[in-house]
């Protein structure tokens, strides 16, 4: 008789865990691309770009800023595509009940896009970006926080993706293109924290 109720909540507090897990990743994946952020503006500021700055600054002055920079396999980088699995990861057992197939695929690309980085040097961060176009769609349908959020994190990961990683390849540099990027840039960080605490609300509530 006693066995019954530990074994229900068995899977209630792995969620919560998942969930806290999830919720710490999006803050620190937050506060990074914030500092990213604050140091391009602060210059004097000595901070590692990702590889979204790097775009940017490709971008808005193509002389100081070589191509080559792209094809650095920065710790930095495999360390915020391993965070996002966490949060894809975190954020599956909302996001399922839009779509499972695409829902697992959005858990898997950050955690397959490592390797494919780490072996090429330049692929593999964009499907960072694409788990996050998925994860966000998912999410509207999926009721996985506001609307707002949902639509924030569509645009900002279609806008980094299309015209910041596949924009970059495919034209010449353009301070367009840097524009959209720095658009895309502020909305993917505000979009990091609203999932960051809608996490940490469902983890309150399954606590509750």
């Amino acid at each position: 008789m006693s066995s019954t109720p530990s074994a229900t909540s068995r899977p209630l507090q792995s969620r919560r865990w998942f969930s806290l897990a999830g919720a710490i990743a999006a803050a620190v994946l937050f506060g990074a691309f914030l500092i990213g952020l604050i140091a391009r503006l602060q210059s004097s500021l000595a901070v590692s770009d990702n590889w979204l700055i790097t775009l940017f600054n490709l971008n808005l002055r193509p002389g100081s800023t070589q191509p080559s920079a792209l094809s650095v396999v920065s710790g930095l980088d495999i360390g915020l595509m391993l965070l996002f699995g966490t949060v894809m990861a975190a954020m599956y057992p909302a996001l399922r009940h839009a779509n499972r197939t695409w829902a697992v695929i959005a858990v898997a690309l950050p955690f397959l896009g490592v390797p494919i980085f780490i072996a090429t040097g330049t692929a593999g961060r964009s499907a960072v970006l694409l788990a996050g176009f998925i994860s966000s769609i998912l999410a509207l349908r999926g009721q996985f926080g506001s609307t707002t959020s949902g639509w924030t994190g569509v645009l900002a990961s279609a806008i980094l993706l299309f015209l910041g990683d596949f924009g970059t390849a495919a034209f010449a540099p353009s301070r367009l293109l840097a524009v959209f990027i720095g658009i895309g840039y502020v909305l993917w960080t505000l979009w990091l924290l609203t999932v960051a605490f809608e996490l940490f609300r469902r983890r309150q509530h399954a606590a509750a």
